[in-house]
């Protein structure tokens, strides 16, 4: 109702003081006037900086999980946290029976083989010192290799500079 319809039923049919003062009381609640209304917003707004703060420092404290391997571009995703490689096969290249893909670092004209990846499912790699030096800026590669001669990388399918 808009306010000539509020000031007309009023005339017509007015409300006696004890009922006003309920009606108003109620409307009061409804809308949340007052003091209650007031501490409940600032509740809200706190509990929305506090929120926001926390995550703030979650996200720059928490521990860093490097993107080694991204599986749109490659089809394995693989993540350093410390010295662990977490390997996850998601859409890996088809290789023949004899053939594997396999993962390597190079870094100032050293290529060194990091693991075979996995066909399908997880594989977590513990890497030494030395290939935690050579990820550091190393560029990562992606190789198809006989199974029986994994000297070095020969097909390379993929590349990508750290």
């Amino acid at each position: 109702m808009i306010n000539k319809e509020l000031v007309l039923l009023n005339a017509i049919a007015p409300l006696d003081k004890k009922a006003k003062k309920q009606i108003w009381k109620n409307i009061s609640a409804e809308l949340e006037f007052g003091l209650m209304a007031r501490l409940k917003n600032l509740f809200k707004f706190w509990h929305a900086l506090v929120l926001l703060v926390s995550m703030a420092l979650f996200t720059s404290l928490a521990p860093n999980a490097n993107t080694i391997l991204d599986a749109s571009k490659t089809g394995w995703d693989a993540t350093l946290e410390s010295n662990q490689l977490f390997i996850k096969a998601v859409n890996p290249m088809e290789v023949g029976k004899t053939e594997v893909c396999v993962l390597w670092i190079k870094k100032h004209g050293v290529t060194s083989k990091i693991t075979e990846l996995p066909e399908s499912g997880n594989k977590n790699v513990n890497l030494n010192q030395f290939l935690m030096a050579q990820l550091d800026g190393g560029m990562v590669i992606i190789s198809i290799e006989k199974k029986n001669n994994i000297k070095q990388p020969k097909t390379i399918e993929y590349s990508k500079q750290l």
